[in-house]
Order: structure tokens, then C-alpha cells, then sequence
């Protein structure tokens, strides 16, 4: 028995990505994740030379895991795309949360990048204050057309005939290195994505912070071709 979720084409392209970026960048101090002054994409901080503190902060953070420091967006409901139930059944997938909702902090575009805690007011940025429409990086709180997230992987395949993409067993996927599930066997942005590392990325072929050296590696981790 198989279960299979659809993948609209280049699923989550845009989900981490902000800008330009060079090859080969290993830290991600190199990346366009970096928004501190020293940063390589367009948009970056005037003054501020900390790189990891637009996205953590060592104490009093908004979501303990992982010591997350930026402001949380306040968006009531984001519009989901549908999933697979089973059977032929379609449902809405579930509302972001957990890793999925702390990068929709900054690229669903409701709050300003610099928008830190410890901060009395957002650190001030050149090239934009926040994502908007039209700009690489941008997502919004449309995420209909991109891969379900937050969703739990189900330990077994469930029936679901008559699609030409099924779904791989929980146990096949976790045992993938670098595609990774959260500790609750979810599907989140940061299961394709590595926010660090943009080492793979490659424009028009390979997506920004891709955690495989190709688009088809990843997608094939979870999913099998029938």
C-alpha cells in the first residue's frame, strides 16, 4: 500500500532563499542569511556586526528551541495547501509551526528582518526592512502552492492509488542523513532546507540552502516514482 502528497514544481524554491549568493558557501556567515553589516546579499544590517543574532539569542528567547531571537509573526491563519488523507481523500495541511513557523518569521513578510528581541526598536537594514512581494525570499501567507509542512510523516503507507508520486515509509526517510524530520516525525521547512549552509545551492537548478547537491535527491528521499 502507498500514500502520495503532490509536488507542485520546485516545492519550496523560495522558502529560505533572500537574494543572490556566491558558490560554495559553507558557513553561514558567507550566506544571505547573514544580515549583518558584513553580509554578501543585498539586503544587510548598516551597523549591526553580529551574525547570528538576527536569528538567536542566548537568553530570554521567542521559542526556546532553538534559542530563537527574532519576533515571531502574528498571522492568525496562513492558507495551506491540500494533502493526501488516505484512501483519495484530500485534507488541508496543518497551520506552520515548530522550525516552518520561525522561518515564516521573516519570509512571510508581516515582520521586519531586523525585528530582534533585546532590541528597543528593529535593527535598522539597507535593500529592504522587510520581505516584500516580487522579492527572492518572499513567501507571504499564501503558502497554497507550496509542499504541505508541519505535518506528521505516518510510520506506514497508507492506500492511496492512482497517483504517479507515492510516499516512502517513515523509517526509509529518517534513515537519510541529511533529510531530516523534526523530533515529532514532521515535515517542516528545515527538512529540505538547511538554514546555515548554502553550499549546494546553484541558480535555476538547485534551490537556495538545499541540503542535497540536487533538486531530484531530495524529493526522492521521501518520495518514489511509480
Amino acid at each position: 500500500m502507498k500514500s502520495s502528497w503532490t509536488i507542485p514544481a520546485f516545492v519550496v524554491l523560495s522558502v529560505l532563499a533572500t537574494g543572490p549568493a556566491p558558490a560554495q558557501q559553507g558557513s553561514v556567515a558567507d550566506t544571505v542569511h547573514n544580515l549583518s553589516a558584513t553580509g554578501p546579499g543585498e539586503i544587510r544590517s548598516l551597523t549591526e556586526t553580529e551574525v547570528c543574532k538576527f536569528c538567536h539569542i542566548p537568553h530570554n528567547p521567542t521559542a526556546p528551541q532553538p534559542l530563537w531571537g527574532h519576533r515571531l509573526s502574528t498571522v492568525a491563519q496562513y492558507r495551506t495547501p491540500e494533502m493526501a488523507s488516505g484512501r483519495g481523500g484530500r485534507v488541508l495541511s496543518p497551520q506552520p509551526d515548530g522550525a516552518s513557523r520561525l522561518c515564516l518569521s521573516c519570509h512571510d513578510g508581516t515582520v521586519a528582518l531586523g525585528d530582534v528581541a533585546g532590541e528597543k526598536s528593529p535593527i535598522t537594514m539597507i535593500g529592504a526592512q522587510r520581505l516584500n512581494p516580487g522579492r527572492p525570499g518572499y513567501i507571504g501567507t499564501d503558502l497554497s502552492g507550496s509542499h504541505p509542512v508541519s505535518f506528521i510523516v505516518p510510520e506506514n503507507l497508507v492506500d492511496d492509488t492512482g497517483r504517479d508520486m507515492g510516499l516512502r515509509a517513515r523509517s526509509i526517510i529518517e534513515a537519510d542523513p541529511d533529510v531530516r524530520l523534526d523530533a515529532s516525525g514532521k515535515m517542516q521547512c528545515t527538512t529540505c532546507h538547511d538554514p546555515h549552509s548554502d553550499i549546494n545551492y546553484r541558480p535555476g537548478e538547485v534551490p537556495h540552502f538545499w541540503v542535497k547537491p540536487s533538486f531530484d535527491e531530495v524529493c526522492l528521499t521521501c518520495h518514489e516514482l511509480r
